[in-house]
C-alpha cells in the first residue's frame, strides 16, 4: 500500500532531483522510493551518531526467561525490597 508523504526539501534540490529522475526515465517518488528502500534494507543499519534513537539503543535488552512481565515485576520487587 502507497501512503502519501510531506517532506520540506530546498527549491533548488527538488528542481535538480526532478530532472534527475526525468533523466532516469522515472517520477521523484520512485526516485525517493528507491533511495530510502536501499538505504533502509541493509541489516546492519544503525542510527547516526549523536541521534535519540541511537542513544536508547541497547537500553532495553528482550527477556528471554520465558517469565510473564507480572512475574518478573514481581521479582524486580522482592530484589528491591528484600
Amino acid at each position: 500500500m502507497k501512503k502519501k508523504l510531506t517532506l520540506v526539501i530546498d527549491d533548488e534540490v527538488i528542481e535538480r532531483a526532478k530532472r534527475h529522475a526525468r533523466s532516469q526515465g522515472s517520477s521523484l517518488s520512485e526516485l525517493i522510493e528507491t533511495y530510502l528502500t536501499e538505504q533502509t534494507s541493509d541489516d546492519s543499519w544503525s542510527p547516526p551518531a549523536g541521534s535519540v534513537m541511537a542513544r536508547l539503543t541497547g537500553a532495553i535488552t528482550p527477556d528471554s526467561s520465558g517469565k510473564s512481565d507480572d512475574e518478573r515485576r514481581q521479582q524486580a520487587l522482592r530484589e528491591k525490597y528484600d
